[in-house]
């Protein structure tokens, strides 16, 4: 089937498709290794979790689970219920965040097959653990009407990621990475930007800010939307919302990975940071 462009959202600089019977071959030179984000709208077309994931069956199933979201303790069906009631002016706390690989690993099966265009992936080799600690690379995010995320960032450790909308309808807000300096990222947290929010900027403090060109879009259930490594963007739900997000690290993304690797080193010791750069070049063989 040839690849169908169903949308085309632009802000006169940037642009971002939504695309349909896309090959990888196609995906792999205009966007993984263009480095260039793209919503593809039928990634997830054989997962099980596509039909599954529903406020119901999380409630049904896990409603006795604690989770926690903002530093509050919550049963899972009572933040369902208070995200069902939300609405845009007065959302619930955001987001709820469920690892599954760690907390609910009998869900893996209802997001296989990986989707083509998450391969291949290294970031669950067992050689690059120690690089990886705190990447959480399977999560599912739950999220009420009016549910921003808390912060603009990039993934960490420069890798890519795939947001797969399963329930709802949510709007995304994204930057290239060459817009750095117009974020403001964090000192100490270079992958999480100052700003608090990207819509409301406050010139004075942030006045950068005023070359930044931000492109909004949504995606629905059944899209996924690939976000390259380095690009800014946060999220904001426009009713309530289930999503699965997944990260890939391949020779697509090596350099930037293994730059943020090595700089988080050599800010405890350069020493270290020399024999991981050894390391990384034999493990890099290795893949």
């Amino acid at each position: 089937m040839a690849t169908k462009v169903i949308e085309l959202v632009n802000n006169g600089t940037l642009s971002v498709e939504k695309k349909y019977g896309m090959t990888y071959e196609e995906f792999a030179k205009d966007h993984l290794f263009a480095n260039y984000p793209v919503v593809i709208g039928d990634a997830c077309k054989d997962w099980s979790a596509k039909d599954k994931f529903t406020p119901d069956f999380f409630k049904s199933k896990y409603g006795n689970r604690m989770v926690e979201v903002q530093e509050q303790q919550y049963k899972l069906g009572d933040f369902i219920d208070m995200m069902e009631n939300a609405t845009l002016d007065n959302p619930a706390p955001y987001p709820c965040k469920l690892q599954i690989d760690r907390e609910y690993p009998e869900l893996l099966p209802d997001i296989y097959p990986r989707f083509e265009f998450a391969n291949p992936d290294w970031s669950h080799n067992k050689l690059l653990k120690p690089f990886l600690r705190g990447a959480d690379t399977y999560e599912i995010f739950l999220g009420s009407a009016g549910g921003q995320f808390p912060y603009v960032h990039y993934d960490y450790m420069g890798l890519h990621a795939y947001i797969t909308q399963l329930y709802g309808i949510k709007e995304f807000t994204v930057l290239p990475p060459d817009q750095t300096p117009y974020v403001y990222p964090k000192k100490n947290n270079t992958w999480v930007s100052d700003i608090p929010d990207i819509k409301n900027i406050d010139l004075e403090k942030f006045p950068l800010s005023a070359n930044a060109t931000p492109i909004t879009f949504s995606i629905g259930p059944g899209e996924t939307l690939f976000i390259p490594n380095g690009w800014w963007h946060t999220a904001h739900s426009l009713t309530t919302t289930i999503s699965v997000a997944q990260d890939s690290l391949n020779a697509s993304n090596w350099h930037r990975f293994t730059n943020e690797a090595l700089t988080k080193v050599s800010s405890k010791s350069s020493i270290a940071a020399k024999m991981a750069g050894v390391y990384l070049s034999v493990v890099r063989k290795c893949l």
